[in-house]
C-alpha cells in the first residue's frame, strides 16, 4: 500500500479493510487478534470517528501499517526516524498487559 494521507475517519476505516482484507484475516479473525469484538472492526471500518486510539493504533500495527503526524509545512521524510521509535514505543506499551 502507498503512502496515503488521510482526512477523515471513513479514509482510515477503508484503508484499514483493504490491508485486512490483503492479510487474508476476516473480521472475526481480525478482532480475536486485537481481543476486541467483531463489532468493533465492523464499527473501524465503517469510519467510526470515536473509535478508541490505543486500539486504533493497535490494528494499524498488527496490519503492518504505519501512522505519521507532520507539520504540512514540513517534510515528512525528516521526521521519519524519530517518529518511527516513538510509535514503537507506543506499540509496545499497547502490548504490555495491564496491571489492575
Amino acid at each position: 500500500m502507498k503512502d496515503t494521507p488521510l482526512r477523515n475517519p471513513e479514509q482510515l476505516g477503508r484503508s484499514v479493510r483493504l490491508k485486512r482484507k490483503e492479510h487474508g484475516l476476516s473480521q472475526l479473525a481480525f478482532a480475536a487478534q486485537l481481543g476486541v469484538e467483531r463489532k468493533w472492526v465492523i464499527h473501524l471500518e465503517a469510519g467510526n470517528p470515536r473509535a478508541e486510539l490505543g486500539l486504533v493504533l493497535k490494528a494499524l500495527h498488527a496490519l503492518g501499517l504505519h501512522a505519521l503526524l507532520h507539520d504540512e509545512g514540513s517534510s515528512p521524510a525528516k521526521e521519519t526516524a524519530p517518529a518511527a521509535s516513538r510509535l514503537d514505543e507506543v506499540f509496545r506499551q499497547l502490548q504490555r498487559p495491564q496491571r489492575k
